[in-house]
């Protein structure tokens, strides 16, 4: 099965959520027929302002995710997008999944929390994998900090899922996140890895980049590298089974006591 992914690496700006949709809708325009987009984690508030964060936070059926439900009807492609979560009183960090028809079909709540930008004393932790189908493709959601932690991945990738849905925002202070750990994080399982980041600086931090698609090798198929931009790349789950011929990780695993 095939699926083409593509990646939205927004630059960081002092804006409001609905530029920031505008901005996606512009770049969506100006590209071919897409499968699923991914945005960055918190993508509607910005990372690093808990004023911004309070100030943007809505229910999964707010303002902002309807504009988001309509991008992807319009332009027939699932969306997943990052943002700062009210339910039932609490804050959560979420990423929400909107199929090609604009109904949500996913809704992620980050279930570890780092330290950093105080994300641990913001929000409140998450208690459920995500795990979906998308044209036949099983897929699971994880957000930044939780990709860096193999067992959750292997889990996951245990429990047949072909691909990794990864919004992220990671700073250039980390770069082994981003540059190794989704790499090896593929590469250990024989899994597909969209890794979506911001890019830019805002709120004293410096966004990375280096969003990609990476193969079940850990191998790059499309890496944004730096700068805003769409990026995309085609996947095919045929090659995880080459991949699994040659290094069978998890088969082998079980065998270990």
């Amino acid at each position: 099965m095939k699926l083409n992914i593509g990646i939205f690496q927004y630059e960081m700006k002092d804006e409001s959520p609905l530029e920031k949709i505008n901005r996606l809708e512009k770049h969506l325009n100006k590209h071919s027929k897409l499968d699923l987009v991914l945005c960055p984690e918190l993508f509607i508030s910005g990372y690093g302002s808990l004023e911004k964060i309070n100030e943007y936070s809505e229910t999964h059926d707010g303002e902002y995710a309807n504009k988001i439900s309509s991008l992807a009807k319009k332009f027939s492609t699932a969306i997943i997008y990052g943002y700062p979560e009210i339910s039932n009183g609490d804050l959560f960090n979420s990423a929400q999944l909107f199929d090609d028809n604009g109904l949500a079909i996913a809704n992620h709540q980050k279930k570890l929390l780092p330290l950093t930008a105080d994300e641990s004393t913001i929000f409140t932790p998450g208690k459920e994998n995500t795990i979906i189908s998308i044209k036949g493709i099983k897929a699971a959601i994880v957000i930044c900090y939780e990709l860096e932690f193999p067992e959750i991945i292997r889990n996951i990738a245990n429990q047949d899922v072909q691909l990794i849905i990864a919004p992220t925002g990671q700073s250039s202070h980390w770069p082994a996140a981003a540059r190794y750990n989704s790499r090896t994080r593929a590469f250990e399982n024989g899994i597909f890895v969209a890794y979506a980041n911001s890019t830019g600086k805002l709120n004293g931090i410096d966004f990375m980049g280096e969003s990609k698609i990476i193969g079940p090798d850990g191998i790059d198929l499309a890496n944004a590298e730096q700068g805003e931009k769409l990026i995309s790349a085609e996947i095919d789950t045929k090659d995880i089974l080459l991949v699994r011929e040659k290094l069978p990780y998890l088969k082998d695993s079980q065998s270990i006591n």
